[in-house]
Formats: C-alpha cells, structure tokens, sequence
C-alpha cells in the first residue's frame, strides 16, 4: 500500500548570499578607491591603466557590469519560486510560477485538480520527482555555463589586451633599431634619439599590463559572484528535494505483497522444475540418437569391409 509523509519544509532566502555579493563588492570598491586620485593618498595607477587602451579597456569593464548585474539577479530569481512554493504549501493565492520552476509549478497544479486530490495533499510518485529535479537542475546548470561564460570573457580579453601591447612593442622596437642604423652619427646622438624612440613602444607595454590587470580582476570578481549564487542555487535544490520527498509517495510490503511474493517464489520453483525435467529427457533423447549413430555406422563399417574382402 502506498503511505505519504505530510511536512513543512521552511525554505531558506538567498538573501545571506546577495549580502556577501555585495559586501565583496564593496570591498572591491573600496580598494580602488584608495588607489583612485580622490583618496587620501592619491595615485594615478587605475586612470593611466585605463587610458593606455581605452577602448578594450571600457569593454573589459562593461563585461565586468554586466556580469556583476547577471550574478545578482541569478541569486534573486530564487527568490519567486520560494514565494511560490510557500504559497503552494499555505494554499494561498499563486503567484505567477517562475521559469526556473516552470516544469514543476505545471506538473503540481495539475496533480492538485480536485479529481485528483489525495484529501488536502498531493502525492507524486518516484519517477516524477526525479523528473521535476532534473528539470530545476537542469536550468541552475545552464544559468551557471552562461556565468562562467562571463567570466572566461574578461580572460579572454585580458589575454586579447596582453598580445595586441606585445606585437606593438616588438614592432616598434624594431622600428627604432632600423632607424638608428640608418641615421648613423655619433654615439651621444644615437643614444639619445635611442631613448625618445622607445617611449612609443614602451606604451605597448602599457597596453598589455592594463587590460590584463582590469580582465583578471574582473574575473576574480566574478568568480566570487559564481560561487555566492552557485551556493544560493544549492540550498534552493535541496529545499525543493526535501518538499517534494515529503510528497513522494514511499510503497511500502504488506501482507497482500508477502502472499504475493511466495505466490511468485511457488511459480518460480515450478517452473524450475519443469525445466530441469524438460532438460533431463532432451538429455536422454540425445543419448538414444547417439547410440543409434554409432549402430549404423558400425554396421556401415562392416559392409565395406565384406565389399572390399569380395
């Protein structure tokens, strides 16, 4: 018979996990405060960075944002489908199911039609709890490959930056080398036109180091961010994992299923027998086939030896 187990189960905000993103980026805001030309003590670092390549630069940067604004909400849409399953429980008015619980909000109104209440409760059975986990899995994963498809972007860009300033800078110290063979002249002249020719190849360098140092960053960023939603997703997956076990209809042996399975052990060993038996007389059969092979070809035998005596 099938016995279900009725509990509340008390759902966790993702709010603590919203808090640590955004005290990490305060944090983060902080420090580039201190290094910016308002802070007490000021520096130029961050600006000169972001000048020698403005424009990878302020796409790094835009990358960086939007991530930042993806992670944040990809923690807050837990949110709804919490108030929904709280509604749910409290069989109060819905609220409009979110996409995340899309598959299960759908599979649970329809389990809780009135032809097909179980009392005040709703019971599912194994597979389709499986079912509705896969499905909310499912769309966690793919909310995350698309987080950390932010993330590999900054290195991406980071690395892009780090290869365009080295290509500027070797063919700019080429550059200069060509010209000061040229121009010839005396050595105090060629070292100093050595030194005002490098400066142009020297903001490669620039180039390089700066968007490495904002594409690196930006991913260290949002790595933390991965991390704080990934979680927030997990106690959100196993909130759902336990309400819908406490759904889940658990079958459980009687005495009609003891019967049933001596029943069923009964069968078993008649048929065993009869197959042992069947075995035994095709056995036997064989053997009598056998014997009689050997008789015809013994008297086959004796035939053409008399042939070949005549």
């Amino acid at each position: 018979m099938a016995r279900t187990i009725e509990r509340r189960v008390r759902f966790i905000e993702p709010g603590r996990y919203i808090l640590n993103m955004l005290l990490f980026l305060t944090a983060a805001s902080a420090v580039v405060f201190y290094l910016s030309p308002w802070s007490p003590e000021p520096s130029t670092l961050p600006v000169d960075a972001f000048n020698a390549n403005r424009a990878l630069n302020g796409l790094i940067l835009f990358v960086l944002f939007f991530g930042i604004v993806y992670y944040l909400r990809a923690a807050g849409v837990v949110s709804p489908a919490i108030r929904w399953a709280e509604a749910f429980q409290d069989r109060a008015r819905l609220p409009r199911a979110p996409i995340l619980i899309g598959a299960m909000a759908r599979y649970l109104l329809d389990a809780d039609e009135p032809e097909k209440r179980d009392g005040r409760r709703v019971v599912l059975t194994p597979e389709a709890t499986r079912a509705i986990l896969d499905s909310i899995g499912t769309r966690m994963d793919e909310s995350r490959e698309t987080g950390r498809y932010i993330g590999s972007l900054l290195v991406f860009l980071g690395l892009l930056g780090t290869f365009w300033g080295l290509i500027a800078t070797v063919n700019g110290v080429a550059a200069v080398i060509g010209d000061l063979a040229a121009s010839g002249g005396e050595a105090e002249d060629a070292i100093t036109q050595l030194i005002t020719n490098l400066r142009a190849p020297l903001s490669g360098m620039g180039v390089a180091f700066s968007s490495s140092l904002f594409g690196l960053s930006g991913s260290l960023v949002l790595g933390f961010l991965d991390l704080q939603a990934s979680q927030a997703h997990g106690q959100f997956y196993s909130d759902i994992e336990d309400w819908l076990t406490g759904m889940t209809e658990a079958r459980v042996s009687g005495p009609r299923s003891s019967s049933s399975l001596d029943a069923g052990a009964d069968g078993f060993s008649g048929l065993e027998a009869a197959f042992a038996a069947n075995t035994e007389a095709l056995i036997k059969a064989q053997a009598g086939q056998m014997a009689e092979l050997k008789d015809e070809i013994r008297a086959l035998n004796r035939s053409i030896i008399r042939a070949g005596k005549e």
